[in-house]
């Protein structure tokens, strides 16, 4: 969940605030969920935690790609 939380925070648009977090995700990771985070949590991209929240709510809905990521972590 933590890793989850630490990639939402790029999926947000704030790259330095990530730079400043948690274990390290691949870029491929992130690629994963940014579109779906802003199709599905885009009201709330301003928060990551909201937006981690918010894509476990839609995670029947997410990419494939973004459902892997979010149960690898």
């Amino acid at each position: 969940m933590l890793r989850t939380l630490c990639l939402v925070i790029v999926l947000a648009g704030s790259g330095a605030a990530w730079a400043q977090s948690g274990p390290p995700h691949s870029a491929a990771e992130e690629r994963a969920c940014r579109g779906d985070a802003h199709r599905f949590c885009k009201e709330v991209l301003h928060d990551e935690f909201q937006v981690a929240s918010c894509l476990q709510e839609h995670r029947e809905h997410v990419s494939r790609a973004c459902r892997a990521v979010m149960e690898s972590h």
